[in-house]
């Protein structure tokens, strides 16, 4: 049996002026601890120990790695530092002597948030060390104390981020794993992975065809054709323009991203059925010879495609790693630093995806008139309310001739409900009781994805089981759930409550009783004054560990009923006007 390559979870804190560094670290595993602090012959020692070991962090890739590699190389890493943060350096583009040190490293950013908003939303305590990282002298013995449990407090938040992300580690490591690859690979992102594995490579040389994208023949538009000839037409292929037209009833846009076409505020039941075509773009790629033409052997693509549906039937968990190269191969088209590369393969998937879902809203439409509704249409997707069993027959049999043509497979979720504020918020329940939403009011909470919880809660309770508003929110006596998380960005200087200056750059608020309470504001760089969106009129701040906190007496729960029905509202159409409002009243 192969031996399981040691987890070593890191964080590095760099005091460059100061000339101090220090690193905490956790075996994923054992749980064990370590702190070395501005030591480094004891982080030689911890190195060679675990040259095999994978070192996990958040920004290691950007940041982590380079200070690691400074330190064993004998590189002062203030320096590095500095040019990393200051300088805005690429950590590859300061010394070649980093290169030179092996190391095996996992990233668990996702690029769009700090670990620190992470932290937010899992509860845990977000305030900063008070220890200025600019520093001019070294530390003095509690500073060091201070700067090591801050340091150590974000290793052990990295280790619970890793948790609700390990299995795209595990997806990662059956990828080296299936193709054998060698284990340096570990260090790629995922599309870079997927452009190795694909055997990719971009030419030495421009391509500037991207205009030049091809309709594919199995599209067959009559009352829709309009749309078609509209992307046919060269002048409308600076990829600014977009076409707004009406698509069997619906006001929907076509431009160079996926399909988003909705009926807004829409309420439907039974005979309702969503179809989304099985792997669209890696479908498309293959069956249309659309993989980006840096890859010599397109084929070894469609065979990852049916050996994972082989292995998606046969519950082989090898399935998630090989989804990876599938769903990355596309957006790799798009990234010019990428080996897969090839933006006019990228626009094509994109156009033609869009006019072959519109190929079979026609379809429908054609057969079916007024006697269907059309009620979303997206990236992958379309869905449509019948009138009676025997209606959802004749579509599936309209889908089955539209695979065959289009050599697309469809998968189908018959529904029992909907209730849809527009394309990217709804709510549905399958007939096998299941349910599926999203948006940003109705999504899927998580532990690292948790801004006002009870909200979220409240809407989704009354919107499938019909429980009021005020009974979910009122029986709620956990602190985190009412939590509103708020992030200050780099367009603002600050946060200010009252007059007391807030440098932190999230905040964790409550809606406050409390009348001497006040709102939380930001700041501009020209001190223009700003009150953050979507925040009570009244907030007490709370920045600590909430996790095993009730609800104090001074939290304003009306607040939260209010938002929620609010947000409610936007889901259903108003079904009286002000005048019919005045005759109820009489």
């Amino acid at each position: 049996m192969e031996k399981e390559r040691r987890r070593i979870i890191i964080d590095f804190e760099v005091l460059s002026k100061a000339g101090f560094w220090m690193c905490a670290m956790k075996d994923y595993k054992t749980q064990k601890e370590h702190i070395i602090i501005n030591n480094r012959e004891e982080l030689l020692r911890v190195y060679n120990k675990n040259k095999e070991s994978v070192w996990i962090g958040y920004n290691i890739r950007g940041y982590d790695q380079w200070i690691l590699k400074a330190i064993i190389a004998d590189i002062d890493p203030c320096i590095v530092s500095q040019k990393l943060i200051e300088q805005k350096i690429s950590g590859w583009k300061i010394d070649r002597r980093l290169h030179q040190i092996p190391l095996y490293i996992f990233e668990i950013s996702d690029t769009y948030r700090s670990l620190k908003e992470l932290e937010l939303f899992m509860g845990e305590d977000i305030r900063e060390s008070s220890v200025s990282f600019e520093l001019d002298r070294y530390p003095t013995n509690e500073e060091i104390k201070e700067l090591s449990s801050y340091c150590i407090h974000d290793v052990r938040m990295t280790y619970k981020v890793f948790e609700q992300v390990y299995y795209k580690y595990e997806a990662q490591l059956g990828l080296i794993k299936y193709f054998n690859l060698d284990e340096s690979m570990f260090n790629k992102t995922e599309a870079q992975l997927s452009a190795y594995i694909l055997g990719a490579k971009k030419p030495n040389y421009e391509r500037d065809d991207v205009k030049d994208f091809k309709i594919v023949e199995s599209i067959n538009l009559s009352k829709y054709n309009h749309i078609k000839q509209w992307y046919e037409n060269y002048n409308n292929r600076d990829f600014k323009n977009y076409l707004r037209t009406n698509v069997y009833n619906i006001e929907t846009d076509f431009g160079w991203g996926g399909l988003h076409s909705a009926r807004k505020k829409y309420m439907g039941e039974d005979f309702i059925v969503n179809s989304d075509v099985s792997s669209f773009y890696p479908s498309i790629m293959i069956e249309y010879n659309l993989m980006s033409r840096n890859v010599k052997d397109p084929s070894k693509y469609k065979e990852i495609r049916d050996t994972r549906f082989k292995f998606k039937k046969e519950n082989n968990p090898i399935e998630k790693s090989l989804k990876l190269v599938l769903n990355s191969a596309y957006g790799a088209c798009m990234d010019v630093n990428n080996e897969l590369y090839d933006p006019k393969q990228g626009i094509s998937i994109c156009v033609n995806g869009q006019l072959l879902l519109l190929d079979l809203i026609e379809k429908v439409e054609l057969e079916f008139g007024d006697r269907a509704q059309f009620i979303q249409g997206n990236t992958d997707g379309v869905m449509f309310k019948f009138n009676s069993k025997e209606d959802v027959d004749i579509y599936l049999e309209i889908c089955k001739q539209w695979s065959i043509r289009t050599k697309m497979e469809l998968e189908h979720d018959f529904i029992k409900k909907i209730i849809q504020k527009d394309v990217n918020n709804y709510v549905y329940i399958k007939e096998n009781g299941s349910v599926k939403s999203k948006g940003a009011y109705v999504k899927k909470i998580s532990m690292i994805d948790n801004d006002l919880p009870i909200v979220n809660k409240a809407i989704k309770e009354n919107l499938i089981n019909n429980i009021d508003v005020e009974t979910t929110i009122n029986n709620a006596n956990k602190l985190i759930d009412f939590q509103k998380c708020v992030k200050i960005t780099g367009k603002y200087s600050h946060a200010v409550y009252g007059k007391q200056k807030i440098n932190l750059k999230v905040l964790r608020v409550f809606a406050s009783l409390n009348s001497s309470d006040n709102a939380i504001m930001k700041i501009k760089a020209d001190q223009k004054v700003e009150k953050i969106s979507n925040t009570p009129d009244r907030v007490f701040i709370d920045n600590t560990n909430i996790l095993d906190k009730e609800v104090p007496k001074m939290l304003d729960k009306s607040w939260y009923i209010s938002l929620a029905k609010d947000r409610i509202d936007s889901f259903i159409e108003d079904k009286y006007t002000l005048f019919d409002y005045f005759d109820l009243m009489n």
